[in-house]
């Protein structure tokens, strides 16, 4: 029987009162409106809008939740370890019970694989990355739609 049993969370408590908070800074923001000024006085950092546009269009969305970035105009993808695992599980034996070919039964997750070629690289099965393509402040719109006389249900 433990004597202490109060000494894990007087342990925690003091962690967490030792941890210095740090703020947010710029906080998150969208693509088509930056904090430019911040990071201009903060960081001296004031890149044109081509270049918040190329960032946004190189981002990516897999239908899994995931995300990633383009690293190369083929349309190579880098994304975490786990978001890809479950791509690459697809294509091998190990999940895909479609796959009857014995000599097609391999493990990449587990191996690994090394295309030499853009010929010998994998296609994904069942895999969709979406491209945040356009921002529009649509407010106005929805706003001159909606009337103050309409029922709840036709205002939705």
């Amino acid at each position: 029987m433990n004597r202490y049993p109060w000494l894990p969370l007087i342990a925690l408590v003091t962690i967490i009162m030792q941890t210095k908070q740090l703020p947010a800074d710029e906080g998150l923001w969208l693509f088509n409106n930056p904090p430019r000024k911040l990071l201009k006085e903060k960081y001296n950092f004031d890149p044109p809008a081509s270049w918040y546009e190329h960032l946004q269009k190189a981002s990516v969305r897999f239908n899994s939740g995931g995300s990633g970035s383009f690293v190369s105009a083929d349309g190579l993808v880098m994304t975490n370890h786990h978001v890809g695992l479950t791509a690459l599980q697809r294509l091998t034996g190990v999940v895909n019970k479609d796959i009857k070919d014995p000599a097609k039964k391999k493990d990449y997750a587990k191996d690994g694989f090394y295309a030499k070629t853009l010929a010998e690289e994998f296609k994904s099965i069942d895999e969709e990355l979406n491209v945040l393509v356009e921002i529009s402040d649509v407010t106005a719109k929805v706003k001159a739609a909606v009337t103050k006389d309409m029922k709840p249900e036709e205002a939705f």
